[in-house]
């Protein structure tokens, strides 16, 4: 009996010293996470290569063919809209104007002459008002054509404009459609991406905040995106989108054909 009880004490004393080398176990609280729907919207940035264009350029030629027979302006001459750039030799269209003038003289004098009615020798009333009227009004149409085909040998600016080259001199015959001058405004470039992916256009929209990098002037300019081209282009096998920026402020050293880097901020 003392045997089994002394059993019993050991075994409780075992259990017991046990139990005191275990540590507590505590749960660990869960932070809590505030979420601000309030708060500004993730920005995210759109990366594109670029490239300085003209805001607007122009290849100017003739509707006609004919050898050129004068180029009033040359490479980097400033030029205003209506401004005579180009002519070609055409004596006939020249010598067709000048019939027509003369044509219409005569028909004015011939109405004027049968304004009112005429009594003949044989004292017959003629009114030929209404046949010399009819005449007037023919030669001056003819006149109007021969003034329209004359002026189709004559090359004009159509806006205010830089002369960014001349591709034909006076003697050299000149096809219909063949490119004589180039014209460009170079005081109002802009940037146009040549590499951004269709996979990164949806996100970005006219009006969005842009970083513009010029490599060759080491510099760092803001522009804005204002128009987004509705027509892919393919670059080595990928589908692209031209985009265009508009600086805030143009450098007086920025020139066409320069390269840059495009930083699009976008907003999802």
């Amino acid at each position: 009996m003392k045997l089994t009880q002394w059993t019993t004490l050991a075994v409780l004393a075992l259990v017991l010293a046990t139990a005191g080398c275990t540590p507590a176990v505590t749960a660990t609280p869960v932070p809590t996470i505030a979420l601000d729907s309030t708060g500004p919207l993730e920005v995210n940035i759109v990366q594109a290569s670029a490239e300085v264009v003209p805001a607007q350029e122009t290849r100017l030629s003739f509707v006609i063919s004919g050898p050129i027979k004068e180029v009033t302006v040359e490479k980097g001459s400033v030029v205003e809209s209506g401004q005579l750039l180009a002519t070609l030799s055409s004596p006939e269209l020249e010598y067709g104007l000048l019939q027509a003038e003369a044509a219409l003289r005569e028909a004015e004098f011939d109405y004027e002459y049968w304004k009112l009615p005429r009594r003949l020798a044989d004292r017959t009333i003629v009114d030929r008002r209404p046949v010399a009227e009819k005449e007037l009004e023919k030669t001056r149409k003819s006149l109007d054509t021969a003034r329209a085909e004359l002026a189709q040998t004559k090359l004009v600016a159509p806006f205010a404009a830089t002369v960014v080259s001349v591709e034909l001199q006076p003697g050299e015959y000149v096809r219909s459609g063949q490119v004589v001058v180039v014209l460009a405004k170079l005081n109002n470039l802009k940037i146009e991406t040549t590499d951004l992916s269709e996979l990164n256009i949806a996100a970005v929209n006219i009006g969005q905040s842009a970083s513009v990098y010029v490599e060759a002037l080491d510099k760092e300019f803001q522009g804005v995106v204002t128009a987004i081209s509705p027509i892919s282009d393919t670059i080595g096998g990928d589908v692209v989108f031209k985009v265009t920026l508009q600086l805030e402020e143009q450098p007086a050293d920025l020139l066409w054909g320069m390269s840059a880097d495009v930083e699009i901020q976008t907003e999802q």
